[in-house]
Parts: C-alpha cells; structure tokens; sequence
C-alpha cells in the first residue's frame, strides 16, 4: 500500500488452488493521512480472482 509515493504496508498470500487465501495488515492511526492511496496486487496467473475491503476505523 502506498500513500504520497511511500510505502505504508506490505503484505503476501498465499492461494493453493481451489481455496481462498485471506490476508490483513493493521496499521496505527495516521499512518495515512488524508486523502487517496494505491493498491497494487500481482497474481501469479490471470484468472486469479480477488477483491479487496480496506476500513478506516479512523
């Protein structure tokens, strides 16, 4: 996750075939200010599904 050109939170998972894979990360308060952020996700075929929820508790 990247937030103003820097890189706030890495995170992998793991997806053997015919099951999902969950992650998470947690992050402190403030940690991204406000305003946007960037995502990137690299699969390792093109029909990977996958969805992302990110919560601001904040």
């Amino acid at each position: 996750m990247e937030w103003q050109g820097a890189q706030v939170a890495a995170f992998s998972v793991d997806c053997p075939a015919g099951t999902a894979g969950v992650g998470s990360v947690t992050m402190d308060a403030g940690v991204v200010g406000s305003g946007s952020f960037t995502v990137g996700v690299d699969a390792s075929a093109e029909n990977i599904r996958w969805a992302l929820t990110v919560t601001q508790p904040e």
